[in-house]
């Protein structure tokens, strides 16, 4: 179902704000997430039911809605997760709804493919927050937690608090919170003041092309450096 510990592979998490004034076309948005992955989606399962055919989703595609989802998965012929949707945050009581999209795409430390995604317009006209990362092949892509192996050869993960991963409380996500910082970052007017500000101003507005920060070596290992942020700086495989 993973891969091999030692293999490689990129992450990506963009996060998209859904209110009566603002909806998304959530059925495009899946379409633009597949077509940019390395692997082809072959079944899925919706709102944790049965897994299906991929070629069932068409039939399904059209009723899909926001209101209703609450989880979407798809996976390749290994049963490698290629993408998850998932409704996030919904106990906050926010006055919208979280949809975080969760993408697999191979190895490339240059992250071209997404920063094509990032730059498609139905993703880049509705996303409000994302990054993309790489992860060594023992990491489970949605939760970015290392699988353990059991005592009687089993796996698990250690899910911790989710609020305690972010640097900034994701109540105020509309407000710019960032979960931290990656080698590629998504980040609007609002989430890049507050990547500045948490980070000393260590970034020049021209470092961000559009609204993608890429935080080269040398901003990483100052990064790094700051204890505070220690917690929060995600530029190794782990």
């Amino acid at each position: 179902m993973f891969f091999k510990s030692k293999t490689k592979y990129n992450v990506t998490k963009a996060y998209f704000l859904v209110t009566d004034d603002n909806s998304i076309n959530l059925s495009s948005l899946v379409d633009t997430f597949l077509q940019h992955s390395t692997y082809e989606a072959t079944h899925f399962s919706i709102n944790y039911d049965e897994i299906k055919d991929i070629r069932l989703f068409l039939q399904e595609e059209e009723s899909l809605s926001t209101e209703q989802l609450e989880n979407l998965d798809f996976y390749d012929a290994s049963s490698r997760p290629v993408l998850t949707v998932n409704k996030v945050f919904s106990y906050l009581k926010l006055d919208f709804s979280v949809l975080e999209f969760t993408s697999l795409t191979s190895f490339d430390e240059g992250f071209k493919r997404e920063i094509q995604l990032f730059n498609c317009d139905s993703v880049a006209e509705t996303v409000t927050y994302g990054y993309s990362r790489i992860l060594n092949g023992d990491y489970l892509p949605v939760t970015e937690e290392k699988i353990k192996k059991g005592l009687f050869g089993g796996t698990s993960t250690s899910i911790g608090s989710e609020e305690a991963k972010w640097l900034v409380h994701p109540k105020d996500i509309a407000e710019g919170a960032i979960k931290g910082y990656y080698p590629l970052n998504y980040l609007n007017d609002k989430g890049f003041s507050v990547a500045q500000q948490n980070a000393d101003s260590l970034f020049d507005s021209q470092q961000r092309k559009g609204n993608i920060l890429l935080v080269d070596k040398q901003s990483q290992r100052k990064l790094s450096r700051k204890p505070p942020l220690k917690k929060y700086t995600h530029f190794s495989e782990t």
